[in-house]
């Protein structure tokens, strides 16, 4: 046989043994080590295709993650040669899929094994055999962190066996911050010679999120033993004891902390669930799965909590506890029911009403510095229903938050801010009431219409995105290969909803940075599509910024639609609905027209003119008539001409209602019309339709015609 067709053969005898072994006339299939041994020599031979065979035939066989651990570390090369297959497979097109399957099955499967209490009471019995035993049993418990805790506990509260419970300590230690929650939990719940043991846990530990149950044992406890430990663990984590440091503060730093999403306070990034640890003197340390979504919500709610129990004066723990609650429930995925949040107990609105406008307005505040536009719409939902009067506009001393608002990037939170100070009517002055009326004026026209930017170096690219998102129905400025080059366009459009960046990594990274200091896009979600080797550098940094995603470039059309509407769902809220932007319109209308009919000095309608004119150009049915009604109390000259003029481009009942408003124009502010609207009304006196004709007439005698205006009325109907 030559030998260059030898290996092609063996090859395609593989393959055909791997997929379809009856082919071959063949009974027995392949066993979980052959195909496991096959997939690795394929990875490293780089024969891609039978890679990639024999991985989705393991895959297919439907072991459980714990089984394909156990087939991974009694295959012939062991752990080692399949973690190196798997790094080499996930670079090889065509294999990379199947190689990432593998992998993230066995690493669940590394995950349950360690976590099984069965497995974590077996490493804990190993701890008392030789050294290595010891040794593996540490870094088996260490892997399992958290969820080894409980049984570790049980061993130093039974206090019975010292040389264990000294192996113990030692893992906790070794567990560094996967300890530190679990200790605290327990640590002013037992009795002082555990309490000094677990003290000298966490000091050498030396994580901050321990300081706040230290010195509240280091000022509790009774003992003077248990208080010196405190006082040094305390010592060895922030450099000195501070006796003067007040409980309530300390507690709030780390609900706050945790209202900010701290990495390092978060054990499972990847995973579903968080654990929120409890300690009963009679069932032990255990733990409640939070989903992860609300977890670190809950948990500043709870330490917000525990503040204010310590300190009832403590405000900045009522406005964090508020934000949370609002977060929470935000966030919370739908039908998911938060065993510590039950649904029975009252929304998040309810306790925002009830603590008053200067915590909402502070709430506010905090979500405006954030760019969390969510909250920040539930806090104006809050104070349009327990504010009113100067307590809106003053803000909290140097502080304006509801002002501030009006300036926000996302325009929804703009309307909102403008209905809830136009609404309140305030009769005195103040910084940004000129942009009240405006953005009002705004709603009406432009709520509905959601705008995108794309930046590209690639003119086809650019195109191509905004053929997409268009598609989506975004309007689409003009694209450009940097923002500079898309700054006018950005300048004058009412506000931007998304911006997608295509290219190297400079561009992205550049792109994303000065968005985010822009005071228009500073609030925008950001998608950026940049090469694998740029990739992983800023996911890294902006994995934990919910208005910036980033993802590698080869991504097909439906999977960046797919990321630009999920970064805007989690960044910004739903797009505006049709039903949402009449709804902002109608709001708007009625603000507009009570201010109107008030005489407002400090909101001018007058200011709104403009863009009135523009919504009553755009509009119809009712909203027309409700805009045309608010045009009709501006004492402008372009005011009644733009009203004149939808009258005369309308026809039946709505031509008689426009006609009518314009009637009520004259008869507040006088003839303002053109000569070419009076011989059109002559015209309309004429009309078979009586009520036209009526309609005009009335208008005719409030415009109170001087001599040479009315002879043609006269002659035309002679």
């Amino acid at each position: 046989m030559p030998s260059l067709l030898r290996p092609i053969l063996l090859g395609l005898f593989a393959m055909l043994a791997i997929l379809s072994p009856a082919a071959l006339g063949q009974d027995r299939q392949p066993t979980n080590n052959e195909l496991l041994d096959d997939f690795r020599h394929y990875v490293i031979t780089r024969q891609d295709t039978l890679a990639d065979a024999s991985g989705a035939a393991l895959i297919a066989r439907s072991l459980t993650p714990e089984e394909f651990v156990g087939l991974v570390e009694d295959s012939r090369f062991g752990v080692e040669g399949f973690e190196n297959a798997v790094r080499k497979g996930l670079f090889i097109d065509g294999v990379e899929s199947v190689a990432a399957q593998l992998e993230q099955l066995y690493q669940q499967g590394r995950k349950d094994k360690a976590r099984n209490p069965d497995e974590i009471a077996r490493n804990i019995n190993m701890l008392s055999g030789n050294q290595r035993g010891r040794i593996l049993a540490r870094q088996r418990l260490q892997f399992a962190g958290e969820y080894a805790t409980p049984q570790l506990m049980q061993v130093l509260v039974a206090k019975s066996n010292p040389a264990l419970e000294a192996e113990v300590e030692r893992v906790f230690v070794s567990m560094g911050a996967d300890g530190v929650a679990p200790l605290s939990a327990v640590l002013l719940s037992v009795d002082p010679v555990l309490q000094e043991r677990l003290a000298a846990i966490l000091g050498q530990i030396q994580h901050p999120s321990a300081l706040a149950p230290l010195y509240e044992l280091a000022y509790t406890t009774e003992a003077s033993a248990t208080r010196v430990a405190a006082e040094r663990a305390i010592a060895r984590i922030s450099g000195s004891f501070n006796p003067n440091l007040q409980l309530s503060d300390l507690y709030l730093l780390l609900a706050e902390d945790y209202y900010d999403h701290s990495r390092s306070l978060t054990r499972f990034p990847n995973e579903q669930h968080q654990l929120d640890w409890t300690f009963d003197p009679a069932l032990g340390l255990y733990a409640t799965p939070i989903r992860t979504e609300v977890f670190h919500e809950t948990r500043a709610m709870q330490l917000a909590e525990t503040a204010l129990e310590l300190d009832p004066t403590n405000s900045r723990a009522v406005s964090l506890w508020i934000a949370a609650n609002f977060s929470r429930e935000i966030d919370t995925p739908d039908g998911y029911e938060n065993p510590v949040y039950s649904s029975d107990r009252r929304d998040a609105l309810y306790f925002a009403v009830a603590a008053g406008p200067r915590v909402t307005q502070d709430v506010l505040a905090m979500a405006l510095e954030d760019r969390d536009t969510p909250l920040a719409r539930r806090a104006i939902q809050a104070l349009r229903r327990s504010a009113g009067g100067a307590g809106l506009w003053e803000g909290l001393g140097a502080s304006k938050p509801l002002i501030d608002a009006l300036s926000y990037p996302d325009r929804r939170v703009q309307y909102e801010a403008a209905l809830a100070l136009g609404a309140a009517n305030p009769v005195e002055p103040f910084p940004g009431a000129d942009r009240v009326t405006p953005l009002l004026a705004s709603a009406i026209r432009d709520a509905s219409t959601q705008y995108a930017v794309v930046i590209a170096s690639n003119v086809e690219r650019q195109q191509a995105i905004a053929t997409l998102l268009q598609g989506e129905g975004y309007e689409v400025l003009p694209p450009a290969a940097s923002l500079a080059g898309v700054a006018s366009a950005i300048a004058e459009a009412p506000g931007v909803d998304l911006v997608v960046v295509d290219g190297l990594t400079t561009l992205v990274d550049s792109t994303i940075t000065e968005s985010r200091s822009h005071p228009k896009l500073r609030a925008t979600p950001v998608l950026g599509v940049l090469p694998a080797s740029g990739w992983s550098e800023l996911h890294f940094r902006f994995e934990n910024e919910p208005l910036t995603e980033v993802r590698r470039e080869g991504i097909s059309d439906d999977q960046l639609v797919e990321a630009t509407m999920q970064l805007v769902l989690e960044g910004s809220g739903p797009l505006i609905s049709e039903d949402q932007a009449r709804q902002y319109a109608l709001d708007s209308l009625a603000v507009l027209r009570d201010l109107a009919i008030s005489g407002s000095s400090s909101l001018s309608v007058s200011d709104a003119a403009l863009p009135l004119i523009g919504a009553l150009e755009s509009t119809d049915g009712d909203v027309q008539l409700e805009v045309a009604d608010v045009l009709a109390r501006i004492g402008q000259r372009r005011a009644q001409i733009a009203l004149m003029d939808a009258a005369l481009a309308a026809d039946g009942e709505t031509e008689v209602l426009l006609l009518e408003k314009v009637t009520r124009s004259a008869k507040a502010f006088g003839n303002l019309l053109e000569r070419r609207h009076i011989q059109r009304l002559v015209e309309l006196t004429t009309s078979d339709d009586t009520q036209v004709a009526t309609a005009a007439a009335a208008l005719m005698g409030a415009l109170n015609l001087q001599g040479g205006e009315i002879l043609d009325l006269i002659l035309v109907t002679r």
